[in-house]
């Protein structure tokens, strides 16, 4: 049954990204005690999940179903067209993003692995080695194969059957038949992550976590590149090469992301808003807002309403 107050957080935390205390994201499940997350969803330049950087322990299957889009994982970009379906392993930075502005629209699931672990043998023998790995950060099912137009297909029915608990765990069982069938023929021509490719990530990880902590408060670049051990120098094009943006950028992009979730579920005043979210005054959020959303806070509150 769904939880109807649940539904309304869940509302409330949309497209904003939460965290543990390892800094992994807090995915905002259909159900509060079921771990799975699905819906139909969109990609053009106007989202607001836009090449947000974020990972989890959860793992994530993305089917296109019209127009094109493009994951970028631990720094790669993948190009997706109508027909492929990705899976994005465990644990892995990733985000989502427009190509050319082309919408596309997609089915997308978030689900933890936990559900398919019945037994300790289960667990060690068909689910750790897939997502323990650090060779196979994501899988892809290209259009025109029998095993896309299957993987497709299951996820589908999971989306339809959203909310029947039974059939989502039968139905993820079966996707990871072809997760696990795709791993076990390709690990050994899998290219082993680069170790100064994996440290950095794991540091770009903490850098993010401390900047989602604290974006509140003034941070300058040292306290980022402290965060991350290493120099201001090395710090930016870490950022630059797995973000796309420069710390700073990241920084202040977040913190408009931040005053935009104030803006739609909030009263509260945009001198107040810009306050909370680590702007040093309502005219400089102005003039952010307008850099990197074409709006000004005023109208894009106005817009979100009507």
């Amino acid at each position: 049954m769904k939880n109807k107050k649940y539904a309304e957080l869940r509302q409330k935390w949309r497209g904003l990204i939460r965290q543990y205390e390892d800094r992994s994201e807090i995915v905002n499940y259909d159900e509060p005690t079921f771990p799975s997350y699905s819906c139909i969803g969109h990609m053009d330049a106007s989202a607001t999940w836009n090449k947000k950087v974020h990972w989890h322990k959860d793992v994530e299957l993305m089917s296109i179903l019209s127009g094109k889009m493009a994951y970028n994982i631990n720094g790669s970009d993948i190009e997706l067209k109508a027909g492929d379906t990705i899976f994005v392993n465990s644990k892995q930075l990733h985000f989502t993003k427009d190509i050319d502005n082309i919408y596309c629209q997609y089915i997308i699931t978030v689900i933890h692995p936990r559900l398919l672990i019945s037994s300790p043998e289960v667990e060690c023998e068909y689910v750790l080695p897939v997502t323990s790995s650090q060779d196979f950060p994501y899988i892809i099912f290209r259009n025109g194969t029998k095993e896309a137009k299957s993987v497709a297909k299951i996820l589908q029915e999971l989306n339809a059957n959203n909310g029947n608990q039974l059939e989502i765990t039968r139905c993820f069982f079966e996707l990871w038949h072809y997760i696990f069938e795709s791993y076990s023929k390709n690990k050994s021509e899998a290219d082993p992550l680069d170790q100064t490719n994996f440290h950095h990530i794991e540091r770009l990880k903490n850098m993010i976590g401390f900047i989602k902590e604290n974006f509140a408060h003034k941070i300058s670049l040292q306290e980022i590149a402290d965060t991350g051990l290493m120099s201001k120098s090395t710090c930016s094009n870490i950022f630059k090469k797995y973000t796309g943006h420069t710390p700073t950028d990241y920084l202040i992009r977040h913190r408009v992301d931040r005053a935009q979730e104030l803006l739609l579920n909030t009263d509260e005043t945009i001198s107040r808003i810009s306050a909370k979210c680590g702007f040093c005054s309502p005219c400089y959020m102005t003039e952010q807002f307008v850099r990197c959303l074409n709006l000004t806070p005023s109208e894009f509150r106005k817009r979100q309403a009507t």
